[in-house]
């Protein structure tokens, strides 16, 4: 069985990754304030003083100036940033984290991943030198660097973070999760999904609607099965495998909508998105926010989620 998804990133080369469970959100880099201890620096997300960790002093590596391409990955119960040179995107592990913390919090797994199961132990373990072999994996030739233009962007960065949440209104960025369904890319934004998981059974149920594939059992909790391809009369493509459930929740409604992947998680200005061409999706207008990245449809949760149709009379013949 797949184990949990993880965010992979990469510091000097190094493959790394992070429970998805464990993230909250992925930045650029900004101009940081000076830090103390092990802290490489803070940074003011939205009037909040973050401390950031820089992974490459964790693993032991030498310390370098901040670029522009590098990324902060926002986690932890407490909100800490991680400084790593980029993000990849998310991927299923191969197999299931530890079940119990330890120290220092990372493992090497057997493809030469630097896995961070347990990220309070991961902080507290700086200069334990369990990863100081890494440092033979390296050698990248160092990027072009200009100090001045690269301070300057930075900053402008800095002072964008720093602003309350509620002066942010004129570009909203929300974390969306991206999924193919029938040859099309689609994303829907975090905040309505409780989880993500591979099902290997789907048991049907008779009287319907012809888009509720059928109920699964989540932890003891049954949930109906949503094909978005049926009910938005999305025309099929090529081979699918609609085996992964994305479980959407507005708190009071919760059902899983079928995939056939994920493809990604990232941070998009969702009131930014593109608006739709006529006639390129069978989809409604009032299901949809917009597009991404010049052509991923990006679905209007909170329309699905409060549309009746989902509401499925237990009692019809």
């Amino acid at each position: 069985m797949d184990g949990p998804y993880l965010l992979s990133f990469t510091v000097e080369g190094i493959p790394c990754a992070l429970p998805l469970a464990d993230t909250r959100q992925v930045v650029g880099m900004v101009a940081l304030s000076p830090g103390t201890g092990g802290v490489a620096g803070t940074m003011n997300l939205h009037g909040r003083p973050v401390p950031v960790y820089s992974v490459r002093r964790l693993l032991g590596l030498p310390d370098r100036p901040p670029l522009t391409t590098d990324a902060l990955i926002i986690a932890g119960k407490d909100c800490v940033a991680l400084w790593v040179d980029g993000v990849q995107g998310v991927r299923t592990s191969a197999e299931p984290l530890p079940e119990a913390p330890s120290s220092p919090g990372a493992l090497l797994t057997e493809d030469g991943t630097v896995l961070i199961h347990d990220l309070p132990a991961f902080l507290a373990a700086e200069g334990s030198g369990q990863f100081a072999h890494l440092a033979n994996r390296t050698g990248e030739e160092a990027p072009a660097h200009d100090p001045g233009r690269a301070g300057a962007i930075l900053a402008v960065r800095a002072r964008a973070a720093a602003r309350p949440k509620e002066e942010v209104r004129e570009a909203r960025f929300s974390e969306i999760l991206t999924f193919r369904l029938g040859g099309g890319e689609y994303a829907i934004e975090m905040q309505y999904i409780r989880e993500v998981f591979i099902i290997r059974e789907i048991t049907p149920v008779p009287g319907v609607p012809d888009f509720i594939a059928g109920i699964c059992a989540v932890r003891g909790e049954i949930i109906s099965l949503v094909d978005l391809s049926t009910l938005f009369s999305i025309p099929k493509q090529g081979l699918t495998d609609l085996n992964r459930v994305i479980v959407l929740t507005d708190g009071t409604i919760t059902f899983g909508i079928l995939a056939d992947y994920i493809t990604d998680i990232g941070t998009r200005p969702t009131d930014r998105l593109s608006p739709v061409d006529p006639g390129t999706t069978p989809i409604g207008d009032r299901y949809l926010l917009g597009v991404a990245d010049g052509a991923t449809l990006v679905l209007d949760a909170a329309a699905i989620l409060a549309d009746p149709q989902m509401v499925i009379d237990e009692n019809r013949n």
